[in-house]
């Protein structure tokens, strides 16, 4: 946090901004104003603009308390609080006035509107952008930052902001337990933000409505309310406290460099072409500088279970003895298969079909991209799960790509009955995982990557894919780079790594033609800056896929600033694309990297003093070797097509 914002004074005061509405002021300038609401399952609802204020409580931190009931017997309790660091945050809790158990789908601690005579440009300007955070990566989903309009949503979290000077606004759920958490613009008022628990539709990936939790007493997440003069900051700032709730997966082995089977091989993968996979990496690769700490992994993806056990384990033990590292893939929570009477293996006597999450008639949930989602909390899918990490355990690997981990989340009836929603399903899940491959469990560090997962709940593995799968070719590169323009700040805090996808230097699976010599610059650079786990995927039967993976994969300065784990920072916002330039400081040097993905030839200019660059450095781009100055605070690149420079300060 910086020292500006530390100094800063939140207060909650009652009733200034209109009957029912509490305001909150940052020192003497406010920010908003609120009211809260939630609806019983019974259909009974309670807003507090129109419940009468039984209850009110000002804390000497200038937090406060406000206690609301209804006619028909419902009562809300909207807590305001400020912690020691001066952070506001706000939750509300459901009961009934006799104390009988309530049950709710959604309660909504926040409806956020400007207030009266609020000096702020964020609520005013047609020109304000609400960051739309995805709930997850999959279907190639992305970040966007759009003018405010009615419906537009955010998941868990969001951040109002201005272009030109930054300002911003953060509003970010600080729990992720129970709830799915969303920031939306109010259908009636795009300018008043509804700020959900309990959120379940396309953008969830449900076909069900958000679980109903029951109690006598129910209380939604919690969540954070930030402002400051740079929304990059405040990202940070929310990323700081997340982290500090719920520590990122410790990992002492660094930044894993290596091979992922999927872009390069897809089914074509066999036990001859891995094994020459790893000789590669180990013979050719490892010798000019694709290292970390002296090792490579080589990681198998889908399509991995037509190598006999036998041969996987000498393929491992092969691997070990050069000192290498072995990965392996899975997708725990979904089901692909296409019977599903289909004896599970591990389990005898059972089939899939008793495993599959259903509706409440008992038919299973419909495909999501391609996969029914298991019922996690089913005794017979734990057995099954146990099964297949114990093999992977045995079999000696030491890193797992877990994927399609969304399903674990979604709606349905769970066998367990006090399991009501998807949150707190897939929490489940994640920790039945956890406890089978932690270090302890597996006797040795292994490293855990979620892919197609959920940005929350957080600090469930060692690194998150931050987008959906991504290749070779300049949309690729604009693809990665627009999750690093917005999610950034997620690695090291909410999670150890930010895992960019695997690097394919010149032809996937699913091209139809190599990628540029430009193109394949751009795509390692954008992974070397993102946080980051570093995995090559090309067919190396390919000389042509050889030698372009020899000329840019051993750089060994580049690959310093990829084993550093720094994630750079964007200049600017795009909109729903990526920024161009992202800098950072790394053992004390700034550092900047340029990026273009049009095919056109283009002049890429950086002020300096907007990227909060010190003036008059001299750079030397990595890529070329070549010495670089920044010219009266600028730094200008003419691109040729798709293309990235990579600058370190002399």
């Amino acid at each position: 946090m910086q020292k500006e914002e530390m100094e800063v004074k939140a207060s909650y005061q009652w009733g200034h901004g209109g009957e029912g509405l509490f305001e909150l002021k940052w020192n003497d300038t406010l920010l908003l104003a609120a009211h809260a609401a939630a609806s019983h399952t019974d259909g009974r609802i309670i807003d507090s603009r129109t419940a009468s204020l039984v209850e009110k409580t000002q804390n000497k931190d200038g937090g406060l308390t406000l206690v609301y009931q209804a006619d028909n017997g419902l009562i809300l309790s909207e807590h305001l609080e400020i912690d020691e660091q001066g952070t506001p945050a706000a939750y509300a809790v459901l009961s009934e006035e006799n104390g009988n158990e309530v049950e709710t789908c959604r309660i909504t601690p926040l409806v956020i509107q400007a207030g009266k005579d609020n000096p702020l440009r964020l609520w005013k300007s047609i020109w304000t952008k609400m960051l739309l955070v995805p709930y997850d990566n999959t279907m190639w989903l992305r970040y966007e930052a759009q003018p405010l309009r009615a419906g537009r949503k955010s998941y868990d979290l969001t951040v109002l902001f201005m272009d030109d000077d930054r300002e911003g606004l953060l509003v970010g759920a600080a729990d992720f337990d129970i709830w799915k958490n969303a920031v939306v613009c109010s259908a009636t008022d795009a300018r008043t933000l509804d700020v959900v628990s309990g959120i379940a539709d396309e953008g969830t990936h449900d076909s069900l409505s958000h679980g109903s939790v029951p109690g006598k007493e129910v209380a939604s997440s919690r969540f954070y309310i930030l402002y400051g003069k740079d929304y990059r900051a405040l990202l940070e700032q929310y990323g700081d406290l997340i982290a500090d709730k719920t520590q990122p997966m410790e990992w002492k082995e660094g930044v894993p460099f290596g091979f992922n089977s999927w872009a390069g091989l897809a089914f074509r993968l066999n036990a001859d072409r891995y094994q020459e996979t790893g000789r590669f990496l180990r013979e050719e690769l490892q010798p000019l500088g694709y290292q970390n700490q002296e090792r490579t992994y080589v990681n198998l993806d889908a399509g991995w279970n037509v190598i006999p056990e036998e041969q996987l384990i000498r393929l491992v033990g092969e691997l070990h003895e050069n000192g290498q590292r072995a990965g392996i893939y899975d997708a725990p929570f979904a089901f692909f298969g296409k019977d599903d009477k289909e004896q599970i293996p591990g389990v005898p006597g059972h089939c899939f079909q008793e495993i599959l999450l259903k509706d409440p008639c008992g038919n299973p949930l419909p495909r999501v991209d391609g996969a029914i989602p298991y019922d996690v909390t089913h005794p017979l899918w734990q057995q099954y799960t146990a099964w297949k990490l114990e093999r992977f355990v045995r079999w000696s690997f030491d890193y797992i790509k877990v994927d399609f981990m969304s399903h674990g989340g979604m709606e349905g009836c769970h066998y367990n009955k006090l399991v009501r929603t998807g949150r707190q399903a897939i929490s489940l899940g994640y920790q039945f995982l956890d406890n089978r491959l932690n270090e302890q469990a597996a006797g040795r560090p292994f490293f855990i990557s979620l892919s197609i997962a959920p940005l929350f709940p957080n600090g469930r593995g060692h690194a998150r894919r931050f987008s959906c799968d991504a290749f070779g070719t300049n949309e690729d590169v604009e693809y990665v780079l627009n999750a690093q323009t917005y999610a950034w700040w997620q690695s090291g805090r909410l999670y150890h790594y930010n895992d960019p996808d695997h690097i394919c230097l010149l032809k996937s699976f699913g091209m139809e033609r190599d990628s540029t010599p430009g193109e394949a610059r751009a795509r390692y650079t954008a992974s070397a800056i993102a946080g980051t786990v570093m995995m090559l995927s090309d067919d190396y039967e390919r000389p042509q896929a050889r030698e372009r993976t020899r000329s840019f994969a051993c750089n060994r300065q580049i690959n310093q600033i990829a084993a550093s784990a720094v994630s750079f920072r964007p200049v600017e916002a795009a909109d729903a694309s990526a920024c161009h330039a992202f800098t950072a400081v790394i053992h004390g040097r700034q550092c900047v990297a340029l990026f273009h993905w049009k095919k056109q030839t283009e002049r890429v200019e950086l002020d300096c003093r907007r990227a909060g660059l010190k003036p008059g450095v001299s750079y030397r781009e990595l890529w070329s070797g070549e010495v670089w100055q920044d010219k009266d605070g600028t730094l200008s690149w003419n691109a040729d097509g798709c293309d990235a420079i990579l600058l370190q300060e002399i």
